[in-house]
């Protein structure tokens, strides 16, 4: 197996591990580690780089406090922790609103590099399209309206980063507008 496909599998096994007994907030409990799946197969598709879908498929494990970005940097290499470290939101951001969190991703991946737009994209998109198909169980409607339209902002600080992720961006953001 090359190096990079090590990379790649060795983040999804470490993802799968720390978000074992974790559920998408659906009524099916869907195993969270779809949506990482799926956020990583997006990267893929995008052409991005091997650290680019090792760190999706590890976007979320330091933002839900499951590792820390110096652990992921020992594991997989400074450029994978630092992917993650950019689409990661701090501590403090976490408990804010969803509006003025939106606000504050968008502002900091419009200087970020491509690969975490790419990966910000990517898990939008995954998002969006289980909010089409159904509203978390956890959230109000008008949780969701914000979610939908804070992501907005998000995508377009991160769109010129991949045509092909904008375009299922805005197929995404359309179905979950209905």
């Amino acid at each position: 197996m090359s190096m990079d496909k090590q990379v790649i599998v060795a983040a999804l096994r470490y993802a799968a591990a720390l978000h074992d007994g974790t559920y998408r907030p659906d009524r099916a409990r869907t195993p969270f580690v779809s949506h990482l799946s799926e956020t990583a197969e997006l990267v893929a598709q995008a052409g991005g780089s091997p650290a680019e879908v090792a760190a999706a498929w590890l976007h979320d494990a330091v933002e839900d406090g499951l590792t820390t970005v110096e652990d992921l940097a020992q594991r997989f290499g400074r450029e994978v922790a630092d992917l993650v470290a950019a689409v990661s939101d701090a501590p403090e951001d976490v408990g804010r609103a969803i509006a003025e969190r939106k606000a504050i991703q968008a502002e900091r991946l419009a200087a970020a590099p491509e690969g975490a737009k790419r990966i910000k994209l990517a898990e939008q998109i995954s998002i969006l399209k289980a909010l089409a198909v159904e509203r978390p169980l956890s959230w109000s409607v008008e949780r969701a309206e914000d979610y939908v339209e804070g992501s907005r902002l998000v995508a377009a600080a991160c769109a010129a980063a991949s045509p092909l992720l904008a375009e299922r961006y805005a197929a995404a953001l359309a179905a979950a507008r209905h």
